[in-house]
């Protein structure tokens, strides 16, 4: 098997064809591990930060951390379900 054709298994293109945005940027299991630890790391260290008596910008930096890291875990779980799955036997 060419490596082409093994690095189109994880995108629904019909091959040949251009891969979709969202399917480039989302498609990946990587995403949602990164989403995943985005998430949690902008929410701990904006609790760290509160308790902390950290400056209003640092607390915003972390909850917008936060923020992209659930967008990234969003949009993965999205373009997942919109993935044409093959029939089961």
């Amino acid at each position: 098997m060419r490596r082409e054709e093994m690095r189109q298994g994880n995108t629904p293109g019909q091959g040949g064809g251009r891969v979709p945005a969202a399917y480039a940027l989302f498609g990946n299991h990587r995403t949602l591990i990164l989403g995943v630890i985005g998430t949690l790391a902008g929410a701990v260290g904006t609790i760290g930060g509160i308790s902390g008596g950290a400056r209003v910008i640092d607390i915003l930096g972390f909850a917008a951390i936060g923020m992209l890291g659930l967008a990234l875990a969003v949009g993965y779980v999205v373009v997942a379900a919109q993935r044409p799955r093959p029939g089961r036997r």
